[in-house]
C-alpha cells in the first residue's frame, strides 16, 4: 500500500466528508520519506548530516555578517535556516491561540495551522486538494478576481456565482438557491468581510448562510477566506470568523470547513507572504494525514515558508497585548477613513452614482448607472483628476480602497468622482 493510499484510508475512517471531497491530486498527495522527512527523524542526533544548508556545525545558522546586521534582533535560527514545511512550531501554536482568542474561545475543533506562502497560496492548496474539472466552486458575485485564477484557471473547475446583494443587505436566499442547485461535490468560498464589497453580515444573515450550508447533502468543502476578519466598522455586524459557527454546524459525514488566514492584514504585514491553512476537526490521526498531504504538496511546489517573516511574526505573537493594542490603533484609523468616505458618498446627489452597502474591511464598491461605462470613468479619473480606482470586470462598478487614502483626501476623491461622472 502506498503512503497516499494509507492516508486516504485514515481520512475516510476519521473525516469521511474530507476524504470524499479530495481531488485526484488530493488523493495522490503525501509527504515523501525523502530528505525533509529523514532530516526530521534525525533531529537531535549528535552528528547530523541530513539537510543541505550551511550551519555552524552544531545546528546553528552561519549567515553573512551583513545580513545579521540588517536583521537586527531577529532570531538567527528562524531567519537564516530552512523552516519546516508546515512552518515553525511556535509560530503555528501561537497563531492558533491568536485565532481562538480573536473569537473569544479557549478551544474549538481545529487542526494546527499550516503555514503557506500567503493567503492566495492557502487557497491554491485548497484547490489542489479538493478541486478538479468536475467540481463546482461557488463564489459571490462580485468577488475577488483571484478566485477565478485559483479555482478555474489552475484546475478547470466550474466557478458559479450568486448575486451578493439584496437591496441593502445580503442575498441569503439567493445563496441558498445557488447552493441547492449544485449536484455532487461543491466547494463554497465565504469571504466576510468581503473584498471587493467591504461588507460584513448581520447575525441573521450569517445564520441563514450557515443553515444553507448545513442542509447541503455533500460532499461539501466550505472555505472561509478570513483575509479581513475582525475589520468591521459598524455595530450589529458579525466580527468573528464564520469558520467557528460553520465548522460546528456541519455534519462531518457530509462537509468540512477550512480556514484560510494570515499575517497580511491581521498583522498589517503585507509583504510577509505568510498565510495559514486550518481544518475544522479535532482528530489526531486525521490531522496527521491532512498535514502529510499538504506537506507533500508544499514540498513539491514552494518547499517551505519564508523564515524571516516568521521570525518577525514571532515577535508580535509573543507579545499579544501589545499586538492587540497596536492593531486596534490602526483599525481606528481605518474606521475613521471609512466614516469619512461613507459621509462624503452620502452627500452625493447624482443618482447615477450608487454606493453599494459597505461597513467593513478596506473597500467601498460604487455602482454607476448602466448608461455610463465605469472603465471610461476610471480612466478619466486617472487622466484628468489624478485619482486611482479599480473597475471590476463583469460589473459597472468602481472599487475605492480607502485603506490607502488619507482621511483628508477622501472627500476630494468623491468630489472628483462626481465630476468625472458628470463629464461622461
Amino acid at each position: 500500500m502506498s503512503e497516499a493510499d494509507r492516508l486516504n484510508r485514515v481520512l475516510a475512517s476519521r473525516t469521511p466528508a474530507l476524504a470524499r471531497a479530495l481531488s485526484p491530486l488530493g488523493r495522490a498527495a503525501a509527504f515523501p520519506k525523502g530528505i525533509p522527512f529523514q532530516a526530521a527523524a534525525a533531529r537531535g542526533t549528535e552528528i547530523n548530516g541530513t539537510i543541505g544548508q550551511v550551519t555552524d556545525g552544531a545546528g546553528g545558522a552561519l549567515p553573512l555578517d551583513v545580513l545579521v546586521e540588517a536583521a537586527g534582533a531577529l532570531d538567527p535560527k528562524l531567519t537564516f535556516l530552512y523552516s519546516p514545511q508546515p512552518g515553525h512550531p511556535e509560530v503555528r501554536d501561537l497563531w492558533k491561540a491568536r485565532q481562538l482568542g480573536l473569537a473569544g474561545l479557549t478551544s474549538h475543533p481545529m487542526t494546527l495551522p499550516i503555514a503557506t506562502h500567503g493567503l492566495t497560496h492557502g487557497l491554491g492548496l485548497v484547490a489542489d486538494l479538493f478541486v478538479d474539472a468536475d467540481t463546482t466552486v461557488l463564489v459571490p458575485d462580485p468577488s475577488w478576481e483571484n478566485y477565478d485564477l485559483v479555482f478555474s484557471m489552475r484546475t478547470g473547475a466550474t466557478v458559479a456565482g450568486w448575486s451578493f446583494y439584496d437591496g441593502d443587505g445580503l442575498a441569503t436566499e439567493t445563496f441558498a438557491d445557488a447552493l441547492a442547485q449544485i449536484d455532487g461535490k461543491a466547494v463554497v468560498v465565504l469571504n466576510f468581510p468581503s473584498n471587493p464589497t467591504g461588507y460584513a453580515p448581520t447575525e441573521a444573515e450569517a445564520d441563514a448562510i450557515v443553515a444553507a450550508l448545513a442542509a447541503h447533502p455533500g460532499p461539501l468543502v466550505v472555505v472561509v477566506d478570513d483575509a479581513y476578519q475582525g475589520v468591521v466598522h459598524e455595530s450589529g455586524r458579525v466580527v468573528a470568523s464564520l469558520f467557528w459557527r460553520v465548522s460546528q454546524a456541519l455534519d462531518p459525514e457530509r462537509a468540512v470547513a477550512i480556514k484560510v488566514d494570515g499575517a497580511t492584514k491581521e498583522l498589517m504585514f503585507f509583504p510577509s507572504r505568510i498565510g495559514f491553512l486550518s481544518a475544522g476537526f479535532d482528530d489526531a490521526e486525521a490531522e496527521a494525514a491532512w498535514t502529510s498531504k499538504i506537506n507533500g504538496i508544499l514540498r513539491g511546489t514552494v518547499g517551505s515558508p519564508p523564515g524571516p517573516s516568521q521570525a518577525l511574526m514571532l515577535a508580535a505573537l509573543r507579545d499579544p497585548e501589545r499586538t492587540a493594542r497596536e492593531t486596534a490603533a490602526r483599525l481606528q484609523v481605518l474606521s475613521t477613513r471609512y466614516r469619512t468616505l461613507r459621509d462624503a458618498l452620502a452627500g452625493v446627489d447624482d443618482p447615477r452614482i450608487r454606493p453599494l452597502p459597505f461597513n467593513a474591511a478596506y473597500f467601498a464598491l460604487i455602482d454607476l448607472d448602466p448608461a455610463i461605462d465605469a472603465d471610461v470613468v476610471r480612466q478619466r479619473l486617472i487622466d484628468t483628476y489624478r485619482v486611482g480606482t479599480v473597475h471590476l470586470p463583469g460589473t459597472n462598478a468602481l472599487r475605492v480602497a480607502y485603506c490607502s487614502v488619507a482621511e483628508a483626501d477622501l472627500p476630494p476623491l468623491v468630489e472628483r468622482l462626481a465630476a468625472a461622472v458628470a463629464d461622461t
